[in-house]
């Protein structure tokens, strides 16, 4: 894979960015390294990664053998910033990349055994995910229970008269020249003064992972459909209006220049990418990710926005069998059938331990009350499985059987009976005994 010629012209910096990480990728030599007495296998060290990148923009028309070797470790610090390399003991986040024997290898993109490598788990918040999926609107855009959480009035006015232009039914303030440039500055006026972009500051490094899938179009669009589902529902509204806008605003051939330097997807982009994608600590290369991601975004946002379908099938196929399941518990008259599913909540460390020391006993207590009411039991498998259970359950068999003379109830002692006399006492019961003569010869 050779390095192509770049021309001037638009996003020449992310063409330039994407050409070298593809490259990077591809081509970098990965080998096996031992550190402190363990081996590591497909990575690289800090100088190896310097030496073999510096060579690479050197040999490059697109950036010439002026490149210095700071420039290089410069350029890497940002492949560790996104994710494009990482250090070979998975750390991230507070690292900084060094000309040096440190190990690296390539990010694995998604392919990762937990969500903790790209963000904070503790903000994952399953609420967030059941209303993204399921109060939506037939256009498949979310529906808020909140109402002070809406876009205001006027920024969705204006929001309508830009996507239905020259149709603004909306607005009753007459046209002017360059009314529609007022209404986009009003638009972008709001959306760049919101507290945090839409897609949130903790989301940030997954979003900005998802971006290395972009050469797999199809596999990129099913992580991103991933990943917005867990913005919080006024966020994922707000994204999907904006979205519906700039598309609508691009394929509209009415639509006069909204700006004189720029053509109007360009405007877009450059107005939009920072309210949607920003990190906390801005950094230089954060407006060059956000544009690829905007660029993407307004690309295929009519599928990564919706419901990915396999979860959506996967999901209903499982209410639906919850709902044929029907049990029958012990002295019921009827069948009790399953309801929708409830959804797991986190429990403190207390009611977890409350929950397994007594949270099975009443189905244990009817399994022990069903023994002692069973009377196709003989005394001695009774009392057999009594024991078993007293050994199995103890706390529970006490609760029942609190005291000796509690369990000496269920196994009363049968009547002894009386001995039976001999029958010629019987018969003559206080006749004395008389002394015989005896003759002797």
């Amino acid at each position: 894979m050779e390095h192509r010629i770049v021309g001037p012209g638009p996003y020449r910096a992310t063409k330039l960015w994407n050409e070298t990480v593809e490259l990077f990728r591809a081509r970098m030599p990965l080998r096996k390294h031992r550190c402190r007495f363990k081996s590591y296998e497909h990575c690289f060290s800090a100088a190896e990664a310097v030496d073999w990148l510096h060579d690479l923009l050197r040999c490059s028309q697109n950036f010439g053998p002026e490149v210095t070797r700071k420039q290089t470790v410069q350029l890497l610090k940002k492949f560790l910033k996104n994710h494009v390399i990482e250090d070979i003991k998975g750390k991230w986040g507070q690292e900084d990349f060094e000309d040096n024997g440190h190990l690296y290898s390539l990010q694995k993109i998604l392919g990762l055994d937990s969500l903790e490598e790209v963000l904070d788990i503790k903000l994952v918040k399953s609420k967030y995910i059941i209303h993204n999926v399921y109060s939506v609107s037939k256009q498949g855009v979310v529906i808020l229970d909140d109402k002070s959480k809406e876009l205001p009035h006027w920024v969705l006015s204006a929001m309508k008269c830009l996507a239905n232009w020259p149709n603004c039914s909306d607005l009753k303030q007459p046209m002017y020249l360059g009314f529609e440039r007022d209404v986009f500055k009003t638009i972008a006026d709001y959306y760049g003064h919101l507290k945090e972009p839409l897609l949130t500051f903790h989301l940030f490094d997954a979003f900005v992972s998802v971006l290395g899938l972009l050469q797999e179009e199809k596999m990129a669009i099913e992580a991103f459909q991933v990943c917005c589902l867990l913005l919080p529902p006024e966020n994922r509204r707000k994204l999907q209006l904006l979205m519906r806008m700039m598309a609508r605003i691009c394929l509209n051939k009415e639509m006069p220049p909204l700006c004189d330097g720029h053509g109007t997807r360009t405007l877009m982009i450059q107005t939009f990418s920072r309210c949607i994608l920003c990190s906390k600590d801005e950094v230089d290369l954060d407006e060059l990710l956000a544009a690829r991601l905007v660029t993407f975004l307004m690309d295929n946002f009519q599928e990564i926005l919706k419901v990915p379908l396999a979860l959506q099938t996967s999901i209903e196929e499982r209410v639906a069998h919850l709902r044929r399941v029907q049990i029958k518990y012990p002295g019921a008259d009827m069948d009790i059938t399953l309801s929708a599913p409830s959804f797991c909540r986190q429990i403190s460390p207390e009611e977890f331990e409350y929950q397994r020391a007594y949270g099975s006993q009443e189905p244990l207590a009817a399994l022990l009350e069903e023994v002692i009411t069973d009377a196709k039991l003989s005394r001695k498998e009774k009392k057999k499985k009594l024991k078993q259970f007293q050994k199995s359950y103890p706390e529970v068999y006490q609760e029942r059987f609190p005291t000796p003379e509690s369990e000496a109830l269920l196994f009363p002692e049968k009547p002894k009976p009386k001995p039976q006399l001999l029958m010629w006492a019987l018969k003559n019961p206080f006749q004395p005994f008389q002394r015989t003569r005896s003759f002797r010869m």
